[in-house]
């Protein structure tokens, strides 16, 4: 099958590491096109990867030879790029946050409606493999049935001062970090939801945007969903923490290990009620004194840089979907659900000057 020709809209740090993985199958992609507003950072991509080299978004889209258009602009712009690329012509893949603004959310389910088979969305953070491990580990049923997730990305002080503190440029960690705890949050979750809850504050940061994001997500199934992400925590804690009727998963912010406690899957609860009666001083609390726990340390496979595994996953998928007709696995739904939970928690937080 052929190379998917394909342009990247944005040479920023996303916006070329786009260029440098999806390029690096060469008999799946081919760099045909990169702009920028910077010339500079658009002549040292060409130049090393190949391609044409433009300043002007309407002729990048116009470009004859592009086939997928990847926009990693400013995050204010990004419903809006997409918007015109695909009216040019192009396939689209959008990089996250695909929307920012209420407007933007409407935009974004029109496009979708209007354009089901060239619109992708970019939510690679999917692909982590500790969360692809966690995914197959719930699937399998040690844990049981999940009743709680705890998803919690911690950057330990880090007083940032740059666009991404910014609302004005489309900052705050609801808008930087959020949609990828929350598209991680939503799979785990495995339910419409039902209620969500927030609380948003600025407390290290000099910008104006929220540093520290508490949301709490409760699905159909009563499954709680809680995700934190802060910069102003001087002791990290686990990145993923799962409790299930059965055990209890986590595993820390380096992503390197996953430790389990699980009951033996052959044991099963004998039958019981509960009693008015008050146990005797120095009576077991409860009939079941030594249950036959299993303790697990896994390691994360694949072991691999996750910041590049996730990249290559998804320009493995977006090939495979575009070539071999095998549905992406991030839905319109899924993206379009991350945006709406995140106009909810704007206005359940109105101290912030939202944008839009």
């Amino acid at each position: 099958m052929s190379a998917i020709k394909f342009g990247v809209c944005g040479i920023g740090r996303i916006g070329m590491s786009h260029c440098r993985h999806f390029s690096q199958n060469q008999d799946h992609y081919k760099l045909v096109a990169a702009c920028d507003i910077d010339p500079e950072r658009v002549n040292a991509t060409t130049a090393k990867l190949g391609g044409k080299g433009y300043t002007d978004l309407a002729s990048f889209f116009a470009d004859p030879e592009m086939e997928l258009a990847i926009i990693a602009t400013p995050s204010l712009d990004h419903a809006r790029n997409a918007e015109q690329a695909l009216a040019a012509g192009k396939t689209v893949l959008l990089e996250k946050p695909v929307g920012v603004t209420a407007e933007d959310y409407a935009l974004l389910q029109k496009l979708a409606q209007q354009y089901p088979d060239r619109l992708y969305f970019g939510h690679n953070h999917r692909f982590e493999p500790a969360f692809e491990n966690t995914q197959a580990i719930i699937s399998d049923g040690l844990l049981g049935n999940v009743n709680v997730i705890k998803l919690c990305k911690h950057h330990v002080f880090m007083r940032r001062n740059d666009w991404q503190m910014r609302l004005d440029c489309g900052g705050g960690q609801l808008s930087v970090w959020g949609p990828h705890l929350l598209d991680q949050g939503l799979q785990l979750l495995g339910s419409p939801v039902r209620d969500v809850h927030s609380y948003l504050r600025r407390i290290l940061t000099p910008g104006d945007g929220d540093d520290h994001v508490k949301i709490t997500l409760i699905g159909e199934n009563d499954t709680v969903a809680e995700v934190e992400i802060s910069n102003s925590v001087a002791m990290a804690s686990p990145y993923c923490t799962i409790y299930g009727d059965r055990g209890t998963l986590t595993y820390e912010q380096d992503q390197k290990e996953i430790r389990l406690r699980y009951l033996d899957p052959q044991f099963r609860w004998p039958a019981a009620t509960a009693t008015r009666a008050t146990p005797l001083p120095g009576q077991p609390k409860s009939p079941e004194q030594d249950l036959p726990w299993i303790e697990e340390t896994r390691k994360v496979e694949p072991d691999t840089n996750m910041w590049v595994q996730v990249e290559l996953e998804i320009a493995r998928h977006m090939y495979r979907a575009l070539r071999e007709d095998v549905p992406f696995p991030v839905s319109s739904h899924d993206a379009l659900e991350v945006v709406r939970i995140s106009e909810i928690v704007k206005k359940q937080n109105p101290q912030f000057a939202w944008i839009g």
